[in-house]
């Protein structure tokens, strides 16, 4: 499986729920996560996509500590199974975790 579909994937589940998950590049700033995801009454998380068994790169690891330290969830996803157990967490149906993985 590559990145790209449980990048589609994401969006599609994210849609399902009344809400987008815009790509985010940010010029100047790299190794910001891949993905906003923006839920219904003001809900929002940074979703990083990586092909199954892959772990994000030093910079991208050091990006996800900073928006933790601000308050954000970050989540790290590389597989489509982890998708729904993420956005029912930023939805505040589960238990909070900030790695869906």
């Amino acid at each position: 499986m590559r990145e790209k579909e449980i990048e589609r994937k994401l969006v599609v589940e994210v849609k399902k729920r009344g809400g987008i998950a815009p790509k985010w590049v940010s010029p100047g700033m790299a190794g910001v996560p891949d993905r906003l995801v923006l839920l219904p009454k003001g809900k929002i998380a940074f979703v990083e996509l990586k092909a199954p068994g892959e772990e994000p790169r030093e910079l991208q690891v050091s990006r996800h500590k900073f928006l933790r330290k601000l308050g954000f969830k970050v989540f790290v996803i590389d597989r489509k199974e982890s998708i729904e157990k993420m956005l029912d967490e930023i939805d505040g149906k589960k238990k909070e975790g900030g790695d869906a993985k």
